[in-house]
């Protein structure tokens, strides 16, 4: 198909260049249909190369291939050993098409997760080479066109009986979000752990594990409700934030 592109253009440019010389040897209609086809190859061409740059500077700006809005992600357990991972993410699209994005993950437990979504329909879950994370495919029921905006939603259920897993909860930022909102459900904890608190950090993306963490701040263990709350206001790209906690004794 590239290649058809390339000799349409090629085609339009010579038309361009030969047409007067060519025009010379045909009738008054063939002429017309020569400068139909030559104007049409032209428009053809000039149409590819302005995609071709337009989606080359669209991967660059946003390589995901949609930008993220606001999320809200949301860890709970009943009894320290079920846990529901669920996530919602408004987000607005930055490519001319787009038919799913990928959700990437780090589930530190021993037991794989299921995923579920009342929004998008599940596909495949892949790991990421190079990474100690996973990723799944989250498929629109229909695709997705430039600047549309989409409400995400993904619940994963784990099997934490090992007590395996490392409590926390993490959102990379790769360009401008309104707001994080972190909640943690610890509904199993008992009086004793009413007095602790969660740490809000955040590391550079890129250093991966080789970055420092940056303390942000601390959240109390609400004992009415049994849970962590905190919001993340206009958090800087370029950085993943993380929130996480001490495991309840049980």
């Amino acid at each position: 198909m590239k290649r058809i592109f390339e000799f349409l253009g090629y085609l339009a440019v010579v038309a361009t260049l030969m047409g007067v010389s060519a025009t010379t040897l045909m009738t008054e209609p063939q002429k017309a249909w020569v400068a139909v086809l030559a104007v049409v190859a032209t428009v053809i061409f000039i149409c590819i190369q302005i995609y071709r740059i337009t989606k080359r500077h669209m991967g660059m700006q946003h390589p995901s291939g949609f930008s993220a809005l606001s999320a809200f992600v949301r860890y709970a357990s009943t009894d320290g050993k079920n846990i529901t991972y669920e996530v919602f993410r408004h987000i607005q699209i930055k490519r001319p098409c787009l038919s799913y994005i990928e959700h990437k993950f780090n589930w530190t437990g021993s037991t794989p997760p299921t995923c579920e979504s009342d929004l998008q329909e599940i596909g495949s879950v892949d790991s990421i080479k190079g990474e100690n994370t996973k990723s799944v495919k989250l498929k629109f029921k229909r695709a997705k066109i430039y600047n549309d905006v989409e409400v995400i939603h993904l619940k994963m259920a784990m099997d934490d009986s090992d007590k395996k897993s490392e409590p926390f909860l993490q959102q990379s930022v790769l360009s401008p979000v309104s707001v994080i909102s972190f909640r943690v459900d610890l509904l199993y904890a008992d009086t004793k752990y009413f007095g602790n608190k969660a740490t809000l950090s955040r590391r550079e993306t890129e250093k991966g594990h080789r970055a420092t963490d940056e303390i942000l701040g601390q959240y109390s263990f609400d004992a009415t409700t049994k849970s962590y709350y905190c919001n993340v206001t206009e958090p800087e790209p370029g950085y993943t934030y993380k929130l996480s906690w001490d495991r309840p004794q049980f």
